[in-house]
């Protein structure tokens, strides 16, 4: 007979039998434990888990991929054709702002007396331009400044008396005109400092001489200076270089220190009335300068032009002509009848255009003549009176 195959399992001895002295033996099967629920699913749907996360990578990988994509399809068309995503797409460039316009930088700022240099501002400033009407009252000392752009009214008086010559200038470097005036009678320069509001005196020059305060050494600070015609020697009192005197001119000469190499420093200059001539000397390489103006008058030299640099200029009050040097063009620009014999001439940059405006004061009746050159009109304004001395600069009270 066939043996039948044995279960597996254990022996187990038991005890002999009380009627037997044979042993027995039973034979037990074992069973293996069950597993647990979780490592069944785990065991049995572990590749399906693994598929599943194939399948998740996958999409989000491919909808990365159209994302980037569209972003760079958008980013070749204009705002309004772009597709909806765009707004969110995190591979479409960050929105740049419109950035607000910034102050108009200037990169110099000339600050005139009439035809004087004053100061020259340093790069960079915010500066209104210099448009305040001014004149100054030797009766009773007051300053009179009729406010424009950036400035006020501003009335000081008991400030200078009569015999004394305005002397107007940033002498504190602050961008704005101090009230100052020279005193032959004691050779002293009485100043107001704007920036404390609170007054000085310096002793410099000498009865006989000609002020002629300008920034010689480009510090943006007025320098105390006098050109004296008895010995034709220039006095300077320069607020970084020192003192410092040079010999230039002759005696009916007159003082028209301004910048006309454009360097930002007052060249020592000269306008000899008999010969219709400028002598000046460059600041930059100690050139000299000497166009012959072909018109009688006095100087009125200013930047007419707006290139930063001086233009020697005349005018004419017998028959109101203006005969300006261009330093642009090298050539001649003659305006006539603008002004009269009674006329003081006041060329400044009313207007803000960084271009000096033919302008006159005319004491009789105390206005103002002003041909603006941003709009080529004509600006007329009463302001002072008779025996009133134009002081024109930028106050800014």
């Amino acid at each position: 007979m066939a043996r039948a195959r044995r279960a597996r399992g254990t022996n187990i001895l038991m005890p002999k039998n009380k009627r037997t002295s044979s042993p027995q033996s039973i034979f037990v099967t074992r069973t293996a434990p069950e597993e647990s629920g979780t490592k069944s699913f785990l065991k049995n749907y572990k590749w399906a888990a693994a598929f599943m996360l194939f399948i998740v990578v996958g999409a989000f990988g491919a909808a990365l991929k159209y994302l980037d994509d569209t972003a760079k399809t958008d980013r070749k068309l204009p705002a309004k054709d772009r597709s909806l995503l765009s707004s969110v797409n995190p591979f479409m460039p960050a929105a740049v702002l419109p950035t607000p316009s910034p102050t108009p930088q200037l990169s110099k700022e000339y600050i005139y007396a009439g035809s004087r240099l004053l100061a020259v501002e340093d790069k960079n400033a915010n500066a209104a331009p210099p448009t305040d009407l001014a004149v100054w009252r030797p009766s009773n000392g007051g300053w009179y400044v009729l406010g424009g752009t950036g400035s006020q009214q501003t009335i000081t008086t008991g400030w200078g008396t009569n015999g004394d010559k305005a002397v107007p200038g940033d002498y504190d470097g602050d961008g704005k005109t101090d009230f100052s005036v020279f005193r032959p009678t004691d050779n002293k320069w009485y100043i107001v400092k704007t920036t404390t509001n609170t007054s000085y005196s310096v002793t410099f020059g000498e009865d006989g001489d000609k002020p002629a305060q300008a920034d010689y050494d480009g510090d943006g600070r007025t320098d105390a200076a006098v050109y004296r015609p008895s010995t034709n020697v220039w006095y300077v009192q320069g607020t970084t270089n020192g003192f410092y005197y040079s010999t230039w001119g002759q005696a009916a000469d007159v003082p028209v220190p301004a910048d006309y190499d454009g360097d930002g420093r007052a060249d020592i200059a000269i306008w000899r009335p008999g010969t219709s001539t400028f002598y000046s000397v460059n600041s930059t390489n100690s050139n000299w300068q000497t166009p012959a103006m072909g018109l009688a008058g006095e100087a009125v030299s200013a930047d007419y032009d707006g290139d930063g640099k001086t233009d020697f200029a005349v005018f004419g009050a017998s028959t109101g002509t203006w005969k300006v040097l261009q330093s642009t063009t090298g050539t001649f620009n003659t305006t006539t009848g603008w002004g009269t014999t009674d006329d003081m001439p006041v060329p400044n940059d009313y207007d803000g255009d960084s271009r000096a405006d033919l302008a006159v004061w005319r004491p009789g009746n105390g206005t103002w003549y002003i041909k603006q050159s941003a709009t080529n009109t004509i600006r007329q304004t009463l302001w002072g009176e008779a025996n009133d001395f134009p002081v024109p600069a930028l106050y800014r009270r």
